[in-house]
């Protein structure tokens, strides 16, 4: 039995092809939209919701994982450092699949490494910020930013009121499904006359090139959160080497 961390289509991709290759999966996402998408890509059974490291322990206990393979965001640091200690702690094997980083330096990208430091530096480099780094830091970064902030979620119920607790008005609010296009990017960006883009190095899958790329177009500076650096013991770039990875491991 395999256990996958999932909530991305990197995930759902990784679970289609383990299935495919004849292995039971297990799956689990924090959002109800996660595991949607993880059950239809073939997963047995989803658990929903924010595991910590006894709950993650317990699951691998009571579900019989052989092996643990994380395929959390990029910026899901915590949830990689329980579920590393976990599989350590029962004896299975981990696989972190991890998206291949985009080169994105140039004049206009500001790369920092906390969401205080993107708060304060956007506040300096514009007075409207056109922020899409996720809810979980907006806390954070509301507290620290001056500017007014516009912020785009995703459409989903618990992410816009989530949003509005924050104090953030209705008009400041966009909720779309990513992912987007240049274009569209660069669209969004001159209605909300926005000055500064805050976003999150998430690779090619989480649209930061499409992003950055219209922001550059407008002349318009972005501030860009570099990803956490965790020690992973085992690391697969694609789909296909952690499959290769999961069949050398020996299962039962």
């Amino acid at each position: 039995m395999l256990w996958v961390l999932a909530g991305t289509g990197d995930a759902c991709e990784i679970i289609s092809r383990l299935v495919q290759e004849g292995f039971t999966v297990v799956a689990s996402a924090t959002t109800r939209h996660g595991a949607e998408l993880a059950k239809r890509a073939g997963a047995c059974e989803v658990v929903v919701g924010q595991l910590g490291y006894e709950e993650m322990l317990r699951l691998i206990g009571e579900r019989g994982i052989d092996a643990v393979i994380d395929a959390t965001h990029p910026f899901a640091a915590e949830a990689s450092e329980n579920a590393m200690r976990a599989a350590e702690q029962a004896g299975v094997g981990y696989i972190r699949y991890e998206r291949e980083g985009l080169s994105l330096a140039g004049d206009g990208v500001h790369p920092v490494g906390s969401f205080e430091e993107a708060a304060r530096l956007a506040s300096k480099l514009g007075r409207v910020v056109f922020y899409t780094a996720g809810i979980k830091n907006l806390p954070v970064f509301l507290r620290h930013c001056t500017s007014r902030v516009v912020v785009r979620v995703l459409p989903t119920r618990d992410a816009i009121a989530r949003v509005e607790e924050l104090g953030v008005a209705p008009e400041n609010i966009i909720a779309m499904y990513p992912r987007f296009n240049s274009e569209l990017e660069a669209a969004l960006l001159r209605a909300y006359r926005a000055e500064v883009l805050v976003a999150k190095e998430s690779g090619r899958e989480g649209g930061t090139a499409e992003k950055v790329k219209a922001a550059m177009e407008l002349g318009i500076p972005v501030v860009m959160l570099r990803r956490p650096e965790l020690s992973y013991p085992r690391v697969c770039r694609s789909t296909e080497a952690v499959v290769q990875e999961v069949k050398k491991l020996s299962l039962p």
